[in-house]
């Protein structure tokens, strides 16, 4: 085999294991809200989310829209902790979800804590 005739493999190869992982991988979506002292909930928009689990490590952050919804791609199917980061707090709020395909849809969650 020639050089280029590796090469061409070798790219066919890596496109062929890039489609495979999106295949494989889930959008997860839900919603951050807060509520008002006389009760009424409102979306809390701003916030830092990530995803965490022991293989994986800490995905990529999404942040809260002013609508509070936050969308999270390309994650592969498994277990994870939700961390809701709020501005100015070091230390997370943490939820245990389990991610599935195509989408994994969290209820409404409320930034308070």
């Amino acid at each position: 085999m020639t050089a280029r005739t590796l090469a061409k493999a070798a790219a066919c190869s890596l496109v062929v294991l890039v489609m495979l992982q999106a295949a494989t991988a889930a959008t997860v979506r839900g919603q951050l809200i807060l509520y008002a002292p006389n009760g009424q909930q409102y979306p809390a928009g701003g916030f830092t989310v990530t995803i965490y689990n022991q293989y994986a490590g800490r995905l990529s952050p999404a942040y809260s829209g002013p609508d509070g919804m936050y969308y999270l791609y390309y994650v592969p199917p498994g277990a994870y902790y939700l961390e809701i980061w709020k501005p100015q707090n070091p230390t997370p709020t943490v939820y245990p979800i389990q991610v599935v395909e195509p989408y994994t849809d969290i209820p409404p969650i409320c930034a308070c804590r």
